[in-house]
């Protein structure tokens, strides 16, 4: 199972996300790691744990629209496998960041404007496009009213029919809990849909048993952060996820 450590960055820094409430998010405090420039961070999770995927949420561009590009094509530079949800509205958002040789673009149901240009991005990118399934206690979690009528089962399966290849499921409210994801029966449907798409599930991930109730589901990535901050996941951790 891969192991995809999430970063997520808010005035240029790395912070702690909590429960998606991001008015209180404030500048992340690592048992592992001392720093919280989302450089420095990334190499010394690398050097630590050989970790080098990462799962990038630039707050700065999803609420301001004010992208972190120079770090972006740093990170790039470096050899790193990014997962980068940047804000993106639309197809032409995601284009310019992919121009930027990212690894991977997120299409998150919280900015797109629509579930069309999901689909459209789903023809245009193939396997560089990653679709987040964005909620919030149960509820998908968008700017977009119309989209709010729509279950989170609706929304995924047709993102799955319409020939998504990468999925991540995340529950705002679980992040940074580590009490668990709530989300295993939707990957569950999710790989009863799909043998062969990709899928990432993350949000609350505290213990290696929630990672294997994510495995025996059908996820192929786990997304963590706080549970190695917190000192949770070592190398023997996460050297027993990554043979699951």
């Amino acid at each position: 199972m891969i192991v995809i450590a999430a970063v997520d960055i808010l005035n240029g820094k790395v912070v702690r996300g909590i429960a998606g409430e991001r008015d209180s998010y404030k500048p992340l405090v690592s048992k592992i790691v001392d720093t919280n420039d989302p450089s420095g961070l990334m190499v010394e999770l690398r050097r630590l744990f050989g970790i080098n995927d990462f799962y990038i949420a630039d707050l700065d561009a999803i609420i301001r629209g004010e992208k972190n590009k120079n770090l972006y094509a740093s990170l790039v530079d470096q050899g790193f496998r990014i997962y980068l949800d940047a804000g993106a509205r639309n197809c032409e958002d995601l284009k310019l960041l992919l121009d930027q040789n990212i690894y991977r673009v997120v299409a998150g149901l919280e900015t797109l404007e629509s579930t069309l240009e999901l689909t459209r991005a789903v023809d245009f990118f193939g396997k560089r496009l990653v679709f987040s399934l964005d909620m919030k206690d149960g509820v998908p979690f968008t700017n977009n009213p119309a989209i709010t009528f729509k279950s989170p089962i609706t929304i995924m399966l047709e993102a799955i029919k319409a020939g998504l290849e990468n999925l991540f499921v995340l529950d705002l409210a679980k992040v940074g809990t580590g009490q668990g994801t709530n989300t295993d029966s939707l990957v569950l449907k999710a790989r009863k849909e799909s043998e062969t798409i990709n899928i990432f599930a993350g949000g609350g991930v505290g213990c290696l048993q929630d990672v294997v109730l994510l495995k025996q589901a059908g996820a192929d990535a786990v997304v963590v952060s706080s549970a190695i901050h917190n000192g949770n996941f070592g190398m023997r951790e996460l050297a027993e996820i990554s043979a699951l």
